[in-house]
């Protein structure tokens, strides 16, 4: 219980402060709240506590329109220590489904603009290789990431606005870069996206949309119309997307592709929930792989929340580039 209690109070002053006032008070009570964190506990090991609770009160909460639902919207900080007892309140009268959904639902977040540092990144791989791309990615959940093409980005840099992608897309990323100038990006070549889940989220689903918008934390209203603009384009762009062990699926995938394209491989936000063993068995068959064809891996959360590009060939990794400052959700980057 008292490490339970450390990881509210961390989701609180590391990832709520400054982004979620309504999540930083809530986990910060909750941190001091023996009957909140005994019913949290239940929630199986491999998912983000903070985040999977949080989620799950939201979506029962707008689905039972509870009055909690009104802190959602419009809470302003005078009201915080009441919408915490109405917390408590809703947590002791729907604990049974709420239970339900904290061992059922998980963590399945498509942060949109995590793609704002993506699509550079992919662009200076084709760039390099001068190949079309294959992009794999683990843990894609409604596949929104595998789209990056298709958006159209508006990106901050020292006083001007760097403009990329597809301007005439209704889905707009924007955020700030903080570091080196991007320059100039070739538009990117996709011949091939597929994504990794071992839950596919289809947004045509209400359910699963009901359920994306709950991930999404209540002050950011941007973030939720972003899915509501990105449902429909989703929908539209060609994707693969396999239900399953990727452990399993990459090598059977690489075997299958056109050697002709430039194999990307990459995750975010997604090794925090892997085992060390887990961890180990991918850089693994990454470095068997790369016996018979290149690939490019773009990850976080291995060792570090810092993003790295890898080009690995031949059993050797060698390390191309490293972003060391990003925002979880994408707001900005630091471009090196």
């Amino acid at each position: 219980m008292k490490k339970l209690a450390m990881i509210f109070t961390r989701f609180a002053e590391v990832e709520a402060k400054g982004s979620s006032p309504l999540y930083e008070y809530w986990s910060l009570k909750i941190a001091q709240d023996i009957e909140l964190l005994s019913l949290i506990q239940l929630i199986p090991p491999n998912q983000p506590k903070p985040n999977l609770f949080f989620a799950a009160v939201q979506y029962l909460a707008y689905e039972e329109h509870h009055h909690l639902a009104h802190y959602y919207k419009i809470a302003a900080p005078s009201e915080f220590a009441q919408s915490f007892r109405q917390l408590k309140d809703f947590c002791q009268q729907y604990r049974g489904p709420l239970l339900d959904i904290l061992q059922t639902k998980l963590v399945q977040t498509n942060e949109l603009n995590r793609a704002a540092y993506l699509y550079p990144i992919f662009s200076g791989i084709q760039a390099d290789t001068q190949k079309p791309l294959t992009l794999i990615e683990i843990g894609t959940s409604a596949g929104l990431l595998l789209n990056l093409d298709q958006y159209r980005y508006e990106i901050e840099e020292s006083e001007i606005k760097q403009i990329y992608g597809n301007e005439d897309s209704q889905v707009q990323i924007v955020a700030k870069n903080i570091g080196q100038s991007i320059g100039t990006l070739s538009a990117l070549n996709i011949e091939n996206r597929i994504g990794i889940d071992l839950n596919i989220v289809d947004l045509q689903k209400d359910e699963d949309f009901r359920w994306m918008q709950a991930l999404i934390w209540p002050e950011h209203k941007m973030r939720k119309q972003q899915l509501e603009n990105v449902q429909e384009l989703n929908s539209k762009v060609c994707k693969t997307l396999l239900e399953g062990d990727f452990l399993t699926l990459i090598p059977k995938i690489m075997e299958q592709q056109d050697k002709t394209t430039q194999f990307v491989i990459f995750h975010t936000h997604v090794a925090n929930q892997f085992s060390n063993e887990l961890k180990h068995q991918l850089l693994q068959m990454l470095r068997e792989i790369s016996y018979k064809q290149p690939i490019y891996h773009v990850y976080n959360n291995m060792d570090d929340n810092y993003v790295h590009v890898d080009y690995v060939c031949n059993g050797q990794t060698q390390a191309i580039k490293l972003l060391q400052t990003i925002d979880n959700h994408g707001k900005y980057f630091d471009w090196n």
